[in-house]
């Protein structure tokens, strides 16, 4: 191993702790077997195109899903159900809809949370850093791409928007409303 990465002995331990493949580290290229005495290091090709491709197939495949969801939310013409005089809630068929949308985007925010976290710890090879920059702006397209086609679908008034804002964002941990103060 020294010679493929042209270091010295003290360098090499410090290249393997930084580059071991694990569960929380997929984009590490040095794997161990620790059932064997000495351990056995092999060298795992690795590279961002595990993510990438992640990417294009997710964005790409939701296009339909998506067509559906916004063509019955458009057929519907009462999303919202009064359950008293305070209290809104959406209609069964309109729950369903929106879990589905809502775990969408969940998904489209952990994809583009996943691009940022590695470019941070330096895990994406220079080579690629170009195609995770533009990965990471094709999932923040889509997102508002989703918010804007769901505001002009659904939004007819303000408690409309705050009942489905509370529903569609359950499973969101950072944006949380269709009209961001930014």
């Amino acid at each position: 191993m020294k010679n493929i990465f042209k270091c010295s002995d003290g360098d090499l331990m410090d290249i393997i702790k930084n580059n071991i493949k694990t569960n929380s580290e997929p984009l590490g290229f040095i794997l161990i077997n620790d059932k064997t005495k000495p351990h056995q290091y092999s060298i795992e090709s690795t590279n961002y195109l595990t993510i990438h491709t992640q990417v294009e197939n997710y964005l790409k495949g939701i296009n339909g899903i998506l067509s559906l969801f916004y063509r019955n939310l458009s057929t519907q013409s009462n999303l919202l159900k009064t359950d008293s005089d305070a209290t809104i809630n959406l209609n069964k068929k309109g729950k369903t809809i929106f879990d589905n949308i809502s775990l969408i985007l969940d998904r489209i925010q952990q994809l583009s949370f996943l691009i940022t976290y590695y470019k941070s710890m330096d895990k994406i090879p220079k080579n690629m850093m170009s195609q995770a920059d533009e990965d990471h702006k094709k999932c923040l397209n889509m997102y508002s791409k989703i918010i804007k086609k769901l505001k002009n679908i659904t939004m007819k008034d303000k408690i409309n928007q705050e009942a489905i804002e509370l529903y569609l964002f359950k499973h969101q941990f950072v944006v949380n409303h269709l009209n961001s103060s930014i």
